[in-house]
């Protein structure tokens, strides 16, 4: 006869963390509010989950920022794994173990955000895109709201390899925009070829005068006191007032920096434009420093790409394969 003292409560960890690793993490959120146990083991699973997932070795993070009138002509970039602040590699040195604030863990995990940074495009990917527009050194083009000069032979020991989008701002304006769309891709190997796409967030973030303005002040005093004590690179105290969230829930954010940009007379105009006031116009180059996402948002994102594979491999066609038995 068994023993109705025998409950599950006497099932080991162990065997909790097994059944539980087959859910997935949409399924195994609401789990947290079953009990402290269940609370503790969902957490040591989310723990590992993020670790594995966050840095995106099967995955690249895809970033396409343009203004709206460049959405044809801007290229995208890819963004490299900087860290997840928050995220120890060791559950005994974890801040999500269990504690007197356990009631507060869950949002603490959904807290955490893993930031990339965007890439600028190689030489040798910015020559091949320069051949495919019809450019060549010297010759002008279009990008987002502004001209720059295409050098593609310059120097390469000067080039920047900052990811840059320039904005402009007439007198009657009082913002600019960028338009924000965050994928996760899988490349084949040794080529720019997409095997898969997920798109994580599409939106925009607003540009405000003012906020231009204050950010540009920032990064010139800051370089005032770097070439005062001949520091080689511009030291910038971290402010919440640097990240634009592309959505209300904040799940993505990119942080920028902001460095003002003179009118040049000489370049050409493609409208008129009657009674510029020069006074009002402001121009800005916007360096795409950091992006910013939830790292529950970005484990999710991975676990819908995947469960799509295998939708889709299971349901493929094979031309000329034997008919099931």
């Amino acid at each position: 006869m068994s023993n109705p003292a025998v409950t599950l409560d006497f099932l080991p960890n162990e065997v909790y963390i097994e059944i539980l690793s087959d859910f997935s993490t949409r399924d195994l959120l609401p789990l947290i509010s079953v009990n402290r146990r269940f609370h503790a083991l969902v957490l040591r699973i989310l723990h590992y989950r993020l670790l594995l997932t966050t840095p995106l070795k099967e995955y690249k993070l895809l970033l396409e920022c343009f203004h709206p009138s460049s959405k044809l002509t801007e290229p995208h970039v890819f963004c490299k794994y900087l860290g997840t602040d928050g995220l120890s590699e060791r559950h005994a040195e974890d801040p999500l173990e269990e504690g007197p604030d356990a009631a507060q863990q869950p949002g603490r995990v959904t807290a955490l955000y893993s930031r990339f940074r965007p890439q600028a495009r190689s030489e040798e990917e910015e020559q091949s895109i320069a051949m495919r527009f019809g450019l060549f050194p010297g010759r002008m083009f279009l990008s987002g709201v502004g001209f720059v000069r295409a050098d593609i032979n310059g120097d390469k020991d000067k080039r920047e390899d900052k990811v840059v989008r320039e904005v402009t701002i007439d007198g009657y304006e009082d913002f600019s925009q960028l338009c924000v769309v965050a994928s996760l891709v899988q490349v084949r190997p040794g080529t720019s070829l997409l095997l898969s796409a997920s798109t994580i967030e599409d939106g925009f973030v607003r540009l405000w005068r003012d906020w231009l303005y204050r950010q540009s002040r920032k990064l010139k005093r800051a370089s005032d006191v770097a070439k005062e004590e001949g520091l080689d690179e511009v030291q910038i105290a971290s402010d919440p007032d640097d990240i634009l969230w592309v959505d209300l829930a904040q799940t993505i954010g990119l942080k920028l920096r902001v460095r003002p940009k003179s009118w040049n007379p000489s370049f050409p105009v493609l409208m008129h434009q009657d009674d510029r006031d020069d006074d009002a116009w402001v121009g800005y180059e916007v360096i795409l420093e950091e992006l910013h996402i939830r790292a529950t948002r970005l484990l999710l994102a991975v676990e819908r790409s995947k469960e799509e594979q295998q939708y889709h491999h299971n349901n493929a066609i094979v031309i000329g394969a034997p008919p099931p038995g």
